[in-house]
């Protein structure tokens, strides 16, 4: 069996990684150049081919660019014979393997991602996704209900399967390890799915307003680090260890999701900072007391001094986790029943 897995973005190497080495066939991994991607696959030793890159913001550049995705993807993937494609959040994977009449499963967390899941989920074969999200959420976007395959759980617990904290991680960035630190991370300003002010960020003012000792900040690109280089901030400037960061902090707080939702698997306590409707998958986070959201200044400092304040937090946070149903689980056990019978 060979099986196709397209990495559009950062997180989704490592929501993939212990896929790639648990599963029981041949892989071919296809990313594209966006953010750290290549730099993040390097650091977990895994191989692939750089095929496309990311459009901007300009929704011109971003039909061009992933117009031109498909297009090399498919001369890439065309001879190559998979039985398989899975990918989570691809809108080029989706509808090259359905051209091509591969089998596909499509991993999706964001049912806000209207364009997204408009080009992914009706050419996908089978759907996976956390229970939290309402079935309808997904349902309109032409999905089957015996299509859509639902799990007690977050995608971001596929992240740390098999993860061990490496505390070289604090040494590298050069960080005291007796003193808090902070890990940040602004809006995802050029996705399609986001509606606010691309040009600025709330992590900005909560630096200008910075009261922890040592903070550091995961730009998404250029114009982001331009406006987030503070005294007591580091900005890294090759990838790192993220998730062993992550582990060895006080607290994340972020724009986006998924570093969020990967500090709350790690056991570190997560303020959401996104400036739009929430996900499914935050409020339920939210709801069992494992992260809090905020776009008041003062407030976001409030929650800060209580959760940096809980010692219990990580162990409340683990006894919960261990109870979900890890997506890798559900993964394998959907690729296995495709190498048994008729996906189609």
């Amino acid at each position: 069996m060979k099986v196709w897995i397209d990495i559009s973005n950062a997180p989704h190497v490592h929501f993939f990684k212990d896929l790639i080495r648990e599963i029981k066939a041949k892989v071919i991994i296809t990313t594209r150049k966006f953010d750290s991607v290549p730099e993040i696959l390097n650091l977990n030793n895994i191989e692939y081919t750089v095929i496309g890159n990311h459009g901007g913001s300009d929704v011109k550049e971003k039909l061009i660019a992933s117009s031109k995705r498909i297009l090399e993807l498919t001369e890439f993937i065309a001879d190559k014979d998979v039985d398989l494609a899975v990918f989570k959040h691809s809108v080029e994977a989706p509808r090259v393997a359905y051209g091509l009449q591969i089998p596909s499963i499509c991993v999706v967390d964001n049912e806000h991602g209207i364009a997204q899941n408009k080009l992914m989920l009706p050419l996908s074969t089978k759907v996976v996704a956390p229970k939290c999200i309402p079935t309808q959420e997904i349902m309109q976007f032409g999905v089957k209900k015996e299509n859509l395959i639902q799990f007690n759980g977050i995608c971001e617990l596929a992240h740390v399967r098999s993860f061990t904290p490496d505390p070289e991680v604090v040494t590298q960035l050069g960080l005291d390890p007796d003193k808090n630190i902070v890990v940040m991370r602004p809006e995802p300003a050029k996705a399609n799915y986001f509606n606010g002010d691309r040009k600025k960020t709330i992590i900005k003012k909560i630096l200008q307003n910075n009261t922890f000792d040592q903070c550091v900040v995961f730009p998404r690109f250029e114009e982001q680090k331009k406006v987030l280089e503070f005294p007591h901030t580091v900005i890294p400037t090759k990838a790192v260890d993220a998730l062993s960061l992550m582990h060895y902090a006080d607290l994340v707080i972020s724009a986006g999701g998924s570093m969020n939702r990967e500090a709350v698997c790690v056991g570190t306590p997560a303020i959401s900072t996104y400036p739009e409707k929430l996900l499914s998958v935050t409020k339920f986070l939210i709801d069992l007391g494992l992260k809090k959201h905020s776009l008041s200044i003062p407030e976001i400092f409030s929650y800060a001094k209580e959760f940096m304040a809980d010692t219990t937090y990580r162990k409340k946070a683990s006894t919960i986790l261990n109870q979900m149903e890890n997506p890798i689980d559900v993964l394998l056990r959907e690729i296995r029943k495709c190498g048994e019978e008729d996906f189609n």
